[in-house]
């Protein structure tokens, strides 16, 4: 045993002065693709809604109809203060995800809609925030796929 652990401690130096070690730092500075990692304001009940930027820049809050999303929200937080994984609108070459708050047929404008929810963009008198094209055809309450874009202001007169 006591060879065995001379042998040891001999390869390991050898390999120590050989090989010189990699220094690292890791100071979460550059890009991201497509996604961040923030923290909630509250709970989310439900995945995939769309989320604004809350209290601070460190922080989402679920978007109203009248709202400007930011990201959205891939997790489901039990409180505030957890750690979210949230997706950037525009920043991806893949589609992105919501929850249909009505009928939404493939190709159509996608808006936000109440609570985190996404629906068609309404012809009623408004101001509305274009966030991409619906790619599926879906129902209330189902999970739509969409083509998004940054979010582009509409005037409906």
């Amino acid at each position: 045993m006591k060879h065995f652990l001379l042998y040891l401690l001999s390869f390991v130096w050898i390999y120590q002065h050989k090989h010189q070690p990699i220094l690292c730092a890791n100071i979460a500075e550059g890009t991201h693709k497509g996604a961040l990692t923030r923290k909630s304001d509250a709970a989310i009940a439900t995945r995939w809604s769309l989320v604004k930027i809350g209290t601070d820049a460190a922080h989402v809050a679920v978007t109203g109809v009248g709202d400007i999303p930011k990201y959205i929200c891939a997790d489901e937080p039990a409180a505030a203060e957890e750690d979210v994984s949230v997706q950037l609108l525009g920043a991806t070459d893949e589609t992105r995800r919501g929850v249909a708050s009505g009928t939404i047929t493939a190709g159509d404008f996608i808006v936000p809609g109440a609570a985190g929810t996404v629906r068609t963009l309404p012809a009623t008198t408004g101001t509305y925030y274009i966030i991409g094209q619906a790619a599926t055809t879906v129902a209330t309450g189902e999970i739509v796929e969409f083509d998004s874009c940054i979010p582009v202001q509409r005037i409906v007169a």
